[in-house]
């Protein structure tokens, strides 16, 4: 049976195959925005943009090449993310989802790209490097999430037909969803403010003390730490609530096992992030997973909502032969 809302045919494998790799796009531009982060990069082509020192091309230094190379890549998938969201409402406007998906994407690189302006134009400004990562992993997850849709359409699964959940794991959902805005700009504060580095014991820091203030790099760092375990138990306790519902919403149960696992993956590569010195390669593997557990909380944030009832189709026109 064909999925409500799909033209005949359903939105095509091309769409699906052209949404996937807007993903795996974006996922590139989130890691690259990370390693920009990292190797303190962000502002290797000065306060030029788009521009990289007045020029179209950056010279033989590598954080402008880092820093250009994020700023070419975020230009093209931001194409690419315009491209699917045009295709994905002309193909299949009648489903909610991918209409408010495609929506929410395409809305979110365009104000990741306006953030990113600004964090080079005022590279003082360490609160707008933690926005801009917020933004960008909305839009990897809204973009994950519309490509996993039509996916769903085109092989017919139903995917976006789902019954109710119960109330405990829906409120919980969306706590975890909001929760993890929270780690995730605390976690971008401690990258953007170069506070990790100040901390490369596990659990606690011997480096210096806490204080009250946000400007002390062993607080923000600490902070983090308390945001993941916190984290982690709010995950066990969706992945509770998700178990006992199995029978009604296996999709659920699914999506809150891979929660919980990439939650303990976290921690573990944040012990290991510390145990390394901040290495770049286990920074990369920390935000990729930071990246993936996001998504994966999002996923289960729609799966949580009301069934959307797709636009009716317009009645065809009766014909002569008629």
């Amino acid at each position: 049976m064909r999925s409500p809302g799909a033209r005949p045919g359903g939105p095509g494998l091309p769409l699906a195959v052209f949404a996937a790799l807007t993903t795996l796009g974006l996922f590139l531009v989130v890691v690259l925005g990370f390693i920009d982060t990292a190797t303190n990069s962000a502002l290797g082509c000065g306060r030029s943009f788009p521009l990289c020192h007045g020029s179209l091309f950056p010279s033989d230094n590598l954080q402008a090449v880092i820093e250009w190379s994020h700023r070419a890549l975020a230009g093209a998938v931001g194409l690419m993310e315009g491209a699917a969201a045009v295709w994905a409402w002309i193909r299949a406007w009648r489903v909610v989802e991918v209409r408010v998906l495609a929506a929410v994407g395409l809305g979110f690189v365009v104000v990741e790209s306006v953030v990113g302006a600004l964090a080079v134009l005022s590279p003082e400004s360490k609160a707008a490097i933690a926005v801009h990562l917020g933004i960008a992993l909305t839009a990897f997850a809204a973009t994950a999430l519309l490509a996993w849709a039509l996916w769903g359409l085109r092989a017919g699964s139903g995917v976006l037909r789902r019954p109710p959940a119960p109330r405990a794991l829906v409120r919980w959902t969306w706590i975890m969803m909001v929760y993890m805005y929270v780690a995730v700009y605390v976690g971008a504060y401690v990258a953007g403010t170069d506070s990790g580095v100040y901390c490369l014991t596990w659990p606690l820091c011997t480096a210096g003390r806490a204080t009250l203030s946000l400007a002390n790099p062993v607080t923000i760092d600490l902070l983090h730490r308390f945001v993941a375990l916190l984290a982690g138990a709010i995950g066990t306790y969706l992945f509770v609530l998700a178990r006992r519902a199995r029978d009604v919403r296996p999709d659920l149960a699914r999506l809150a096992h891979a929660v919980l696992g990439l939650i303990v993956l976290q921690i573990v590569s944040g012990l290991i992030l510390v145990l390394t010195h901040i290495a770049l390669e286990t920074t990369i593997v920390h935000v990729a997973l930071a990246t993936a557990l996001f998504t994966a909380v999002a996923a289960m944030t729609l799966g949580v909502l009301p069934e959307a009832r797709p636009r009716p189709a317009k009645p065809e026109r009766a014909t002569a032969a008629d």
